[in-house]
């Protein structure tokens, strides 16, 4: 339940951005400063606008540091830009038994941070830090496990190729820390912005 609540919430927050934050193509109005540095950019019949939000999906293999087990991930996250600055906005799930319909040992967070970003035609880097709040299990036998809520951190690098310049599918490299669940790892994620903003 809480799973589709999380999907419901990132998937209508990023369509209602796409909805709202295109550019007016009638507008006359004078250029604000943040338009200014992030300026629109044609490519073959199409317009799009730098700077774009955008929200990524990743699955991988990670490791449990605390008990060097190997472990699945899934992650959502949206990645937001106000005026020059980049914030993000995460969920990110890891297990050893991620198939399981109710694992004994497994970490979930939420996280939030700020970082930087790279973009051109072809490519999308980003790298965000900042806290998470936890909860983990911990199996004590094969029967029960122990339930924990703590703070932590969690920090991310992007590398995307962007097959067109508002999709695409890149690595990201990952780690999330807390007092008993630490976990490292790689992503597969795939990558979807609202740059698009007009057919030429």
């Amino acid at each position: 339940m809480r799973l589709k609540i999380l999907v419901i919430f990132f998937l209508t927050g990023f369509s209602g951005n796409l909805l709202f934050s295109q550019n007016n193509p009638g507008s006359t109005r004078p250029l604000t400063k943040w338009e200014k540095m992030f300026p629109q950019v044609k490519y073959n019949d199409k317009i799009y606008k730098t700077g774009s939000n955008w929200f990524t999906v990743g699955y991988g293999a990670g490791w449990h540091t605390n008990k060097d087990v190997y472990n699945q991930n899934f992650s959502m996250a949206y990645h937001h830009r106000y005026r020059a600055m980049y914030f993000n906005l995460g969920w990110h799930f890891s297990s050893p038994e991620f198939f399981r319909s109710r694992p004994m040992e497994k970490l979930n967070d939420i996280h939030a941070g700020a970082g930087l970003r790279f973009e051109g035609r072809w490519y999308n880097f980003g790298f965000f830090i900042g806290p998470s709040f936890a909860t983990t299990w911990l199996p004590m036998n094969e029967n029960l496990s122990q339930i924990n809520n703590q703070l932590g951190a969690h920090t991310e690098l992007q590398f995307t190729f962007k097959y067109f310049y508002d999709m695409g599918i890149g690595c990201s490299l990952y780690g999330s820390f807390n007092k008993r669940y630490q976990v490292v790892g790689v992503q597969l994620h795939l990558y979807f912005s609202n740059a698009f903003v007009m057919e030429y």
